[in-house]
């Protein structure tokens, strides 16, 4: 049962991650091309919930996550 929950807690850290990555190419297109200001806030809203979940199941770890600003 322990493993399983192990596996499921993985399993969304990698899914985290990946959206986390999505979202900043997103953000980055965003930037570069439309200068959308309320579509980068939404995606950066988004971008800081997932970097939330991912800095508690990192905690559960005993890992701390420390966030670079995006260049």
């Amino acid at each position: 049962m322990e493993a399983e929950a192990m596996e499921s807690k993985y399993v969304r850290i990698a899914e985290l991650t990946e959206n986390i990555d999505k979202l900043n190419e997103l953000i980055a297109l965003h930037s570069a091309t439309t200068r959308n200001s309320s579509m980068i806030k939404q995606y950066s809203f988004k971008r800081d919930e997932f970097v939330a979940e991912l800095k508690e199941l990192f905690k559960s770890l005993n890992l701390k996550l420390e966030v670079a600003e995006a260049a």
